[in-house]
C-alpha cells in the first residue's frame, strides 16, 4: 500500500451570518482522521476556490495551493471546530510534486520571449552561446509558418523535433550533435542560467521550461499505457496537444496494416474547446469531430466539405459530429490519474 503524503491545508470560508449552519455542515462531514473525495467545480476571489463534497458546494481558500476546475482531490478531515479544515493528500506526488499542471494550458509561443531577448534594458540575445541562438530563430520561424502549405506536416514535425522533449535522453547517449543543442529546451536552459530570478524575462523562461518538462513527465507516465503526447506549439491555438495511442504489438510486417489511432486535443477561438479524433487503416480514415455546444458543432460540420477536399492523401470512410470537448488540459489531467488516484494542482 503506498504512503499517503500529507501537502497542505485548506480551510473553508463561511459566512459571518451563517455560524450555526455552518456547525452543522462541518459536523456532516465526519470526525478528524476521515478521508474524502472532492472535486473542485470553479473559482472564487483570490485564493478562493468552490469545492463540491458529498454533493455540497463548499467555499474553501488557501494560501499555498492554486486549483483546477475539474481536478480530483483526496482530502483528510483535520478539524471540524471552529472551521472544517481539510488536508489535501495524495497517492502520487512524486512525479508532478512541486509543478503546476495549469501550465499544461500554456501555449508554447515564443515571440514574446524572442522580443524580450533582442530588446530589454540589457539585451541578452547575443550573449546566447551561436546554437541557443540559431535555435530559436530556427523554433520561431517554424512556429511562425502558416499551416497551409504542401508541406505543413513535415514543417510540424520539425517544430515539435525542436521542442526538446527528448533532450535528457539524447545526452544520456552521449550524443551532443548540434541538432541537439538547438532546441527550444537547450536554449531556455541557457537563458536561464544566464538570468536573475524575479525578473519578468525569467518568468517567462521559466514558464516555458516548466510547460516543455510537464510534457516530458507525462509522456514518462502516460509511457505505462502505450500513448504519447505532443504539444502543439502554434500561435493561433490558446492551447492544444497531439495524443497518440501506440500499438504494443506492432511489428514492421504490421506497420501498414494495423489501425493507428490519435486524437487533437485543442481550445481556439472562436471554437472554444474541440476534441478530433482519428481512426486509419489501410481502407482510409474515420474522422470524429466534438464540440463545447450543439450550436458550435453545426458550425464545423459546414465545413466538412472543406476539409474533405484538403486530404487528399487517404479516403474519409467516416466523418461525425458531436458534442463532449472538454478542456484540454483537463482531459490530459484525466489521463495522467488513474482511477482511485488523486493528483494535486500546485505551483512552484
Amino acid at each position: 500500500m503506498n504512503t499517503i503524503n500529507a501537502l497542505t491545508a485548506i480551510t473553508p470560508v463561511g459566512s459571518s451570518t451563517s455560524d450555526s449552519s455552518q456547525r452543522q455542515q462541518n459536523q456532516s462531514f465526519g470526525k478528524p482522521g476521515q478521508f474524502l473525495t472532492a472535486t473542485v467545480l470553479e473559482s472564487a476571489d483570490k485564493n478562493q476556490f468552490y469545492l463540491d463534497i458529498q454533493g455540497q458546494k463548499i467555499l474553501a481558500k488557501s494560501d499555498s495551493v492554486s486549483l483546477s476546475p475539474g481536478a480530483k482531490l483526496k482530502l483528510e478531515v483535520l478539524a471540524t471546530k471552529p472551521e472544517l479544515e481539510l488536508r489535501i493528500v495524495s497517492k502520487n506526488p512524486e512525479m508532478f510534486f512541486g509543478k503546476t499542471l495549469t501550465l499544461l494550458s500554456k501555449n508554447l509561443d515564443i515571440s514574446t520571449l524572442f522580443q524580450s531577448l533582442q530588446t530589454s534594458p540589457s539585451p541578452l540575445f547575443d550573449k546566447l552561446s551561436t546554437l541557443s541562438q540559431d535555435g530559436l530563430k530556427t523554433f520561431l520561424s517554424l512556429q511562425q509558418e502558416p499551416l497551409t502549405t504542401i508541406d505543413s506536416g513535415k514543417n510540424l514535425k520539425l517544430l515539435l523535433d525542436r521542442l526538446g522533449l527528448n533532450l535528457e535522453s539524447v545526452l544520456a547517449r552521449g550524443n551532443k550533435n548540434q541538432q541537439g543543442a538547438q532546441t527550444l529546451k537547450s536554449a531556455l536552459l541557457e537563458i536561464n542560467s544566464l538570468l536573475k530570478s524575479g525578473s519578468e524575462l525569467a518568468e517567462t523562461t521559466n514558464r516555458l521550461l516548466g510547460t516543455i518538462e510537464l510534457y516530458q513527465l507525462a509522456n514518462l507516465r502516460l509511457s505505462n499505457d502505450n500513448l504519447l503526447v505532443f504539444p502543439l506549439p502554434l500561435p493561433f491555438l490558446n492551447h492544444g496537444y497531439l495524443l497518440v495511442e501506440r500499438d504494443s504489438k506492432q511489428t514492421p510486417e504490421t506497420k501498414d496494416t494495423n489501425p493507428q489511432r490519435f486524437s487533437l486535443h485543442l481550445n481556439l477561438e472562436p471554437i472554444g474547446n474541440i476534441e478530433i479524433s482519428f481512426l486509419h487503416n489501410s481502407e482510409g480514415l474515420y474522422i470524429r469531430f466534438l464540440c463545447e455546444t450543439e450550436e458550435k458543432s453545426f458550425f464545423t460540420s459546414a465545413q466538412q466539405d472543406e476539409l474533405k477536399q484538403a486530404i487528399s492523401s487517404t479516403d474519409i470512410l467516416g466523418l461525425s459530429f458531436g458534442v463532449g470537448a472538454g478542456n484540454p488540459a483537463q482531459a490530459l489531467i484525466q489521463q495522467l490519474i488513474p482511477d482511485g488516484e488523486t493528483m494535486l494542482d500546485t505551483k512552484v
